[in-house]
């Protein structure tokens, strides 16, 4: 348990008042001086002694209640709990002092008792001791008040059913006995859940008040046998644990510790512990043990009483799972719209990196279209220049210098038609294509991006490909390959683009080879080549998208993507996709 010394580490509101350790002692000798008094006087002092503790008690967790925001409600009703305590004591102590003897039981003032344990419970409760998802709360009260069935049903086997039993004492003061023992040990199981999957809280506040109703329902273990038997009055020696428990109890707002906070919904749901598995099932799974044992070694002991408690533990523990099944959907449903959210944004995401690299792969064939369109204006221009000089001699035109000029501009046209139509094209639904006539309209275009170093070879076959697709992902994923190679070929060479047909796992897809002579790639290279942003080109030559953008093409058309390279020999990407039924 928490220390009494003064020091004062980071997470404590305050230091302990120094006037603690003479409060305890106080109490506690004016306690044990009572065993010297009359046993009627000792009652008397008792009483008014409990009286003042629990008073006390209460107005320091009110003053607690004004110095922790967190907690306020809380200590509140902590205080409230502890002033009906003192009001029950209180008017046992008047009673007494007035007839000299102690006050029938039940009394009315025991409501104030029943009314303590009720706020106390709620103040554990309130506490922000537990997530605030869901109805956590709820699932910690549902575990207390199972924990305190189980413990009474264990109780009466052993112990308490016979005694009630053999015992004179009326209905009325036998269901008063119950709820004190049932209200005291379910503040005590509720504790003890409280601080189960976080104990450092037992190092606090709620430490000190699972002590003082550990010695209560120690008390209370200990009065009922006497008080079935017609033993126990009023000043017996064992009322000296209610004293210590409430002195225990006045510790609790003392302590500087601030109360931990439960952890984040984030966090409780993914508590594997074995603690968080066993401990809500553990009062449910003891009332079953017990009654299984009960079956084969002594049936007979089986009461109704046996039977109700052992009944209302399972009741407790299916209202306890349907709450936790119902958190979990709950918990569910948000991580599935999560999930959704997270999808789409991904797919936002993905639907403009593709357009990026659908953008540079533009800006790349523009560079590679305005060398072919100057070589075709430099024909113009020397037709053009030829017209002229044989119009300033005063010869006719040549009608083939004519012809030229009409053929360059065609030409011209081509290419700037070419790329506009890869710019603008879209990827519509998909349908069958050829891909051998696809590959063979996309020579020109893959011609734009290679310099005159670099030859391009295609051996497409005469055999048609269907597939299903779109000719803008076609383009995409092979001008991409085609300007990767070229990059990797900076002294010149080959690209072979091969098309084939072929079967794997006995289905028959399309195969197409892209190969080239260039640097290659060392293993490591290759396992990191297909991340997006990674590049092996220098700033502002690359954007490290290509290749992802390829794959995730081949995925969306359901085809697989590979590669096999060696430094200094030259890579090929192989890529298959299924063939569809033309």
């Amino acid at each position: 348990m928490p220390s009494l010394a003064p020091h004062s580490p980071p997470d404590r509101l305050a230091a302990w008042p120094r006037s603690t350790p003479w409060l305890v002692l106080g109490y506690s000798t004016l306690g044990l001086g009572t065993l010297a008094l009359a046993p009627g006087t000792r009652g008397l002092g008792l009483n008014f002694l409990n009286t003042l503790v629990f008073a006390h008690a209460a107005l320091i967790t009110l003053g607690r209640s004004s110095r922790e925001a967190s907690a306020h409600w809380g200590w509140r009703s902590m205080a409230l709990g502890l002033f009906a305590q003192a009001i029950n004591q209180g008017w046992a102590t008047f009673y007494m002092s007035r007839h000299g003897t102690p006050p029938p039981f039940p009394a009315w003032s025991d409501l104030f008792s029943i009314l303590s344990l009720i706020l106390i419970i709620t103040s554990l409760l309130a506490w922000p001791l537990s997530s605030a998802s869901g109805s956590d709360r709820l699932r910690k009260g549902m575990d207390g008040l199972g924990a305190a069935f189980s413990t009474f049903l264990l109780s009466w086997y052993f112990a308490l059913g016979p005694l009630f039993r053999a015992s004179h004492s009326s209905p009325l003061e036998r269901g008063v006995m119950v709820v004190f023992f049932l209200g005291n040990a379910m503040i005590l199981g509720t504790c003890a859940y409280l601080g189960a999957r976080q104990t450092s809280r037992f190092s606090g506040p709620l430490g000190w008040i699972m002590l003082g109703f550990g010695v209560s329902v120690l008390q209370i273990i200990l009065q009922v046998p006497l008080a079935l038997a017609g033993r126990y009055h009023l000043g017996d020696p064992i009322d000296l644990l209610v004293l210590m428990a409430a002195l225990l109890i006045l510790l609790a707002p003392l302590d500087p510790h601030a109360l931990e906070p439960g952890l984040p919904p984030a966090e409780d749901i993914q508590d594997r512990s074995l603690v968080a598995l066993i401990l809500p099932m553990l009062p449910a799974a003891s009332a079953l043990a017990l009654v299984f044992a009960a079956l084969l070694w002594a049936p007979t002991r089986l009461d109704q009483a046996i039977l109700a408690l052992a009944s209302m533990v399972g009741v407790l523990g299916l209202f306890r799972g349907g709450l936790a099944l119902r958190d979990l959907q709950l918990l569910s449903m948000a991580l599935e719209n999560r999930v959704m959210e997270r999808t789409q944004d991904l797919e936002i995401m993905q639907d403009a990196m593709l357009r990026t690299e659908r953008m540079n792969a533009m800006a790349v064939l523009g560079a590679g279209m305005a060398h072919d369109l100057n070589n075709t204006l430099a024909t113009v221009r020397a037709c053009a220049e030829l017209v002229r000089m044989k119009l300033e001699d005063g010869h006719t035109p040549d009608i083939k210098d004519l012809d030229h000029i009409l053929v360059a501009a065609d030409q011209s046209a081509a290419l700037t038609r070419r790329l506009m139509n890869f710019g603008h094209m879209e990827e519509g639904p998909p349908k069958v294509i050829c891909l051998r006539e696809e590959l063979s309209h996309l020579e020109t275009i893959l011609r734009l991006l290679l310099g005159r170093q670099i030859s391009l070879r295609l051996e497409l076959g005469d055999v048609r490909v269907p597939v299903l697709g779109s000719r803008a992902q076609v383009e995409q994923i092979l001008v991409n390959l085609v300007g990767n190679a070229r990059d990797a070929m900076p002294q010149g060479g080959l690209i072979l683009i091969r098309l084939s047909r072929s079967t794997s796992s006995g289905t028959p897809i399309a195969r197409v080879e892209v190969e080239d002579s260039g640097e290659g790639m060392t293993p490591e290279i290759q396992e990191k080549i297909f991340s997006p942003f990674f590049t092996t080109k220098g700033p502002g030559r690359g954007t490290g998208l290509g290749l992802a953008s390829v794959r995730q093409l081949m995925h969306d058309l359901g085809g697989t993507l590979a590669v096999a390279s060696q430094p200094g020999i030259g890579t090929t990407f192989v890529l298959r996709l299924p063939l569809v039924d033309a």
